[in-house]
């Protein structure tokens, strides 16, 4: 019975270990990090040393994949740039297992032990440090659990009823590899797979043909882990995950003709090549898992255009991915303040020219809207956090006077547009409500007609006053008679407001009709408002100080 609870205690302390190393390094990628991996990682050289020590260190694909969504869906890297990395980050996984091979117990017990002194000298309570001792004790978690399964292994190999039992495994292969497969998924790992079969090996309780069939088997779990994760995803984030389940399909299917004509047609090779470095069962192992993993990526290379095509045609990227993305900043601009600024305004001029399409669907002589108001402000106002962030980024870097004042001109556009985009979705949603939609109860046609035609005045008016203040907007110089006019457009209109309200609440409209009318007068008011703020803003000296190269550094 010991012996078991040592094995359970071990798998469950590899477990614990695995989760706390890809958990804690997650956290340490934070926007400063994913920025400088967006700029280190252009060549194909540092593609394939980024994979590789991130595959390594966090011991994770999905985890690694969950990064590289980040900076695709933010538009700090090109998808095309992420595959290679995928493919590196298989490779850095395996090794974990080389190192399995060694003898773990002493480094387990001094990784446990430098830990245990970072939590007494409350280490683990600084920002600074939290994640990154988080992620050493998962480490010696790790290794230490590897050690507890190697010791319950070769006190079981003294049992006769179950070496028996498991000797079977390398009779049935099918088992094995499914077992493989369903443990590798379990566990969202690989890596996991292949260490407790090193381990079991090591005690002498399984052989070459059954570990190399768990081996196997561990790829379609991998495969199937990250399948899983597809189906939450959209566009890009979907081709990513979905380049890995190709991958290793891919590798699987190689791997198995390699397999059968090695063992079958070619009277072992591959073990005579290992006998060479004299290599024990537990190395071998760990060299056929190297093995699967440099034939997935030969596979994969092999394979490229036809993957690349399937996958655009299987996961294109949606119209609201495009939305999501900026168009003019990137973080590469930080370090030249006037091109910086230059880019933000035009971020947000096209931005401002957007603003006229959230009420398409509200007006009869538009075209079809080609998304809904919901979904383009949930896309458009990702784009305007990272104008946000941009710009505070720039003013930290930049010390000027001149810099600091354009970005805050750029910084209150920004909320404003922010509280435009908000304010036309909830117009939208009165507009809705006043409509009826599907309600099948008895209604005024005549005063849903009156409600109708009041709201189409509101619409068009607004509309033709954001499409006056994004043309103005996009000039560099705005001419004093466009901002009068927008300054006129844009007036206050609460008196003229508060007469309609005032006429339809002593009138015979339904309570639900009355009310959508009163939340969009309301709404209206506030999107002149907001557009007023805006004209002033383009009004400000600062507008005009943008347009000519500024002499401070």
């Amino acid at each position: 019975m010991t012996i078991f609870i040592s094995l359970f205690a071990g798998l469950g302390l590899f477990f614990i270990g695995v989760r706390l190393i890809s958990s804690n390094l997650r956290q340490v990628i934070g926007r400063r990090l994913r920025q400088l991996i967006a700029r280190a990682v252009t060549g194909p050289g540092s593609l394939a040393l980024f994979g590789l020590l991130a595959g390594a260190v966090m011991q994770s694909v999905n985890a690694v994949i969950h990064v590289l969504v980040a900076l695709v869906t933010a538009g700090a890297m090109d998808r095309k740039r992420a595959f290679p990395i995928i493919r590196w980050t298989n490779l850095g996984t395996s090794m974990l297992a080389l190192v399995a091979a060694i003898d773990l117990h002493a480094l387990a017990l001094c990784l446990v032990g430098l830990t245990g002194i970072a939590y007494y000298r409350q280490i683990d309570q600084s920002t600074r440090w939290r994640h990154a001792v988080g992620a050493l004790l998962g480490l010696g978690l790790l290794f230490l659990g590897t050690d507890f399964i190697k010791s319950g292994a070769a006190l079981l190999r003294t049992e006769p009823w179950l070496r028996l039992h498991i000797s079977e495994l390398g009779v049935w292969l099918l088992p094995s590899f499914a077992i493989g497969a369903a443990v590798a998924w379990a566990a969202q790992s690989s890596t996991t797979v292949v260490v407790i079969t090193m381990s079991l090996a090591a005690g002498g309780l399984i052989g070459w043909n059954g570990g190399a069939m768990l081996v196997m088997g561990a790829g379609l779990g991998s495969a199937a882990s990250a399948w899983s994760l597809a189906g939450r995803l959209q566009g890009s984030a979907r081709q990513l995950v979905l380049f890995q389940v190709l991958l290793r399909l891919q590798g699987l299917l190689l791997t198995l003709a390699f397999y059968a004509g090695n063992r079958w047609l070619l009277d072992d090779p591959f073990g005579r090549l290992l006998d060479q470095f004299q290599m024990g069962l537990p190395a071998r192992l760990a060299a056929f898992y190297m093995v699967v993993q440099l034939l997935s990526d030969l596979a994969s290379r092999a394979l490229e255009a036809p993957s690349l095509r399937w996958l655009e045609a299987w996961a294109a990227p949606s119209l609201q991915e495009n939305l999501s993305k900026p168009h003019f900043v990137h973080d590469e601009a930080l370090d030249e303040a006037e091109t910086a600024l230059l880019l933000a305004d035009k971020e947000q001029q096209r931005l401002l020219a957007c603003l006229p399409a959230y009420l398409d669907a509200l007006r009869q002589d538009a075209p079809a809207a080609l998304t809904s108001a919901d979904q383009r402000q949930a896309a458009e106002s990702q784009v305007l956090q990272l104008c946000e962030q941009f710009l505070v980024e720039l003013a930290d870097r930049q010390r000027s006077r001149d810099v600091l004042e354009r970005s805050m001109v750029l910084r209150d556009r920004n909320r404003l547009l922010a509280s435009l985009q908000e304010s036309l979705v909830e117009l939208h949603q009165a507009a809705q409500v006043a409509g009826g939609g599907d309600d099948e109860r008895d209604v005024d046609e005549a005063g849903r007609a009156t409600v109708a035609q009041l709201l189409d005045q509101l619409v068009q008016s607004l509309h033709l006053m954001l499409e006056a203040l994004a043309e103005t907007a996009a000039r560099a110089q705005p001419d004093a008679e466009d901002l009068e006019l927008l300054r006129s457009l844009t007036h206050d209109r609460s008196e003229l407001m508060d007469g309609i309200r005032r006429r339809l609440q002593g009138s015979d409209l339904e309570a639900g009709l009355r009310q959508a009318v009163f939340s969009a007068t309301t709404v209206f008011e506030r999107c002149v408002w907001l557009a007023r703020r805006y004209v002033l803003l383009l009004d400000s000296p600062l507008t005009a100080m943008a347009t000519e190269p500024s002499t401070k550094t």
